[in-house]
């Protein structure tokens, strides 16, 4: 989940919230006051997931 104290992407949710699986990114998107978006599907569930992150962090190709 986003940190304010952080501009690592350690503060990226890396697992899904419903079954545990890993996340991939789909999508980053910025925002305001150098928030970032970032848009990540479950490869277990499918499930859709958006974290807000301090746009400071290194962001990771989109997946394939």
């Amino acid at each position: 989940m986003y940190d304010s104290n952080s501009n690592s992407s350690e503060s990226v949710r890396s697992n899904c919230p419903d079954c545990e699986g890993t996340l991939r990114v789909l999508r980053v998107i910025g925002g305001r006051a150098s928030a970032e978006y970032w848009t990540m599907r479950c490869v277990r569930c499918g499930g859709i997931h958006l974290d807000i992150v301090d746009g400071r962090t290194p962001a990771p190709a989109p997946a394939a």
